[in-house]
């Protein structure tokens, strides 16, 4: 008699618990194995020498000691090569002011000495033309002072240190300086013959010989007003480079050394990466060596670059390549290697100081 008794089922959560033990681990350590495999191979692998994106700098310095008078790049502000981010008048406004009242009272003692004859009265013309400029020069002075002011005016007023009837005095001053200015230049233009077309009739005839010694007093204080004024016209300074400023030294109103500097410009892009071969240094790659170039953000970016030169001697490390390869940073340079240019992959914009890490490729 055959008496066969049905399977019992297997529930499926059983099911499920055996693969789980069984099968899981194996596919799990192999799936980490693989990734852990491509890891290395992409990100992890082993660097040939570490690189810093080129920082190119430059700074802006005056020719010239003087008063700072005018700042017109603020810091981070991008500014294009030759382009106007400062003034310095070079000429201490009471100097130049002194240099006018002897030129003043020289024209004044010439004045007295042609009123006594009768055949100069060109000269005596330029002699009121010489005496119109001076007043314009120094009427300039004081605008340039004036402007310097209501400079300073107005950023102690925008940072509340500075009280509104004050502001608007220093405005109403440079203001009425400014329109003297433009009343005394359209006088000179009118008082001037040369603009007029009046000279050619004296200049076409020789003047009498007493008047010799007189004209060639005129010329030079011509020539002494002529500096004068250069004088009065501040020096510009202007950037070298295109860039951003990353450092503004000085302040308006602070005098400046020659050749002291003023501004730091600093590039927005790099063209060149920078390494250093450490002694031993093994085999020493030569210009148009292949280069894999990773940079250490995330996601890691790669890019293929070439070695462009190779330097002849062995030099310090830098202290920033220093701290990027954990080695201390002593004030005695200890470190020596040998520098190594290699250039940027065109599809990688990196930051000017950027550390990434060098892959030669045979």
């Amino acid at each position: 008699m055959d008496d066969a008794l049905p399977p019992i089922p297997t529930p499926a959560a059983h099911g499920w618990r055996r693969a789980r033990q069984q099968f899981l681990p194996g596919i799990v350590f192999i799936c980490g194995l693989a990734a852990v495999t491509i890891l290395w191979q992409q990100g992890v692998s082993p660097t040939s020498l570490v690189g810093e994106a080129e920082t190119i700098r430059a700074e802006v310095r005056s020719a010239q000691a003087g008063t700072l008078t005018q700042v017109l790049a603020k810091i981070f502000q991008p500014v294009r090569a030759g382009e106007t981010v400062a003034h310095v008048m070079a000429t201490d406004p009471q100097i130049l002011e002194a240099s006018l009242a002897v030129i003043r009272a020289e024209i004044e003692v010439m004045r007295q000495t042609t009123e006594q004859r009768t055949l100069l009265d060109y000269e005596r013309l330029m002699l009121d033309l010489m005496s119109e400029r001076v007043k314009l020069a120094a009427l300039k002075s004081q605008l340039h002072q004036a402007e310097s002011n209501l400079t300073r005016a107005k950023a102690l007023y925008a940072g509340k240190l500075l009280t509104e009837e004050r502001f608007e005095e220093a405005q109403n001053n440079r203001d009425a300086l400014l329109a003297q200015v433009q009343s005394q230049t359209e006088l000179v233009a009118r008082v001037d013959p040369d603009r007029q077309g009046g000279t050619s009739s004296n200049q076409s005839q020789p003047p009498p010989s007493p008047a010799h010694a007189l004209r060639a007093s005129i010329k030079l204080q011509e020539e002494k007003l002529r500096l004068a004024e250069a004088q009065l016209r501040p020096i510009p300074l202007v950037a070298p480079i295109d860039g951003i400023v990353t450092l503004v030294l000085r302040r308006p109103g602070e005098f400046v050394v020659a050749g002291e500097p003023i501004f730091q410009i600093t590039a927005e892009g790099t063209q060149t990466i920078i390494g250093f071969l450490r002694q031993p240094g093994g085999t020493t790659p030569s210009p148009g060596t292949a280069v894999e170039v990773r940079t250490r953000s995330l996601p890691r970016r790669t890019g293929n670059a070439v070695i462009a030169q190779v330097g002849a001697h062995l030099e310090p490390i830098t202290p920033t390549l220093l701290a990027a390869l954990n080695l201390p940073v002593t004030s005695v340079p200890t470190e020596l290697g040998l520098r190594v240019h290699v250039t940027v992959p065109p599809e990688m914009a990196l930051r000017p100081g950027e550390k990434v890490d060098l892959l030669f490729r045979d």
